[in-house]
């Protein structure tokens, strides 16, 4: 559970900030200070005390310091925009981060460790439907015809293992 900031500032264009801070209790457990906005940088002066808003959030004056950024905040009526941890200038880094090589993209699997194909892969084709659940009707040569090319290649070639 944690408290937020729903900012309501009204932008340039006319138009409610409407972004919302998310205070995590980690950090925000028992704390006086500024926070900051993360889409539009207004700054608020909360207390909280044992998780809950004790005062505020009070908008400070403009040219004001957050002492703290949220970690993560979102637009839910702005189809779901969202800032993650550790955009510069708009939430605080997050320490706890998975080390560099977990942070790519996932790889795309169509064979097992013994070079059988497998129904993980992706695209899946839209004839799959919802999840790309078919069954055990998984006609491999209509579905994906050039993965089942390369297992061919691979049963050729000896590449296949068994058990």
């Amino acid at each position: 559970m944690c408290d937020i900031i729903w900012c309501k500032k009204i932008l340039e264009d006319g138009k409610p900030c409407e972004t919302v801070n998310y205070l995590d209790p980690y950090c925000f457990w028992n704390w006086k200070g500024n926070v900051n906005c993360a889409h539009c940088g207004t700054v608020y002066y909360v207390h909280l005390i044992n998780g809950h808003m004790y005062e505020g959030p009070t908008e400070q004056p403009a040219g004001t310091k957050p002492d703290m950024m949220p970690l993560y905040a979102d637009r839910p009526l702005d189809g779901y925009s969202f800032y993650t941890m550790g955009t510069e200038g708009r939430t605080r880094p997050f320490e706890c981060l998975p080390r560099h090589f977990y942070l790519g993209v996932p790889d795309m699997v169509k064979f097992s460790i013994r070079n059988r194909p497998v129904r993980g892969w992706r695209p899946q084709p839209p004839a799959g439907g919802i999840a790309g659940s078919y069954g055990f009707n998984w006609d491999i040569k209509t579905l994906a015809p050039d993965v089942w090319e390369e297992y061919q290649r691979m049963l050729r070639d000896g590449e296949v293992k068994e058990w």
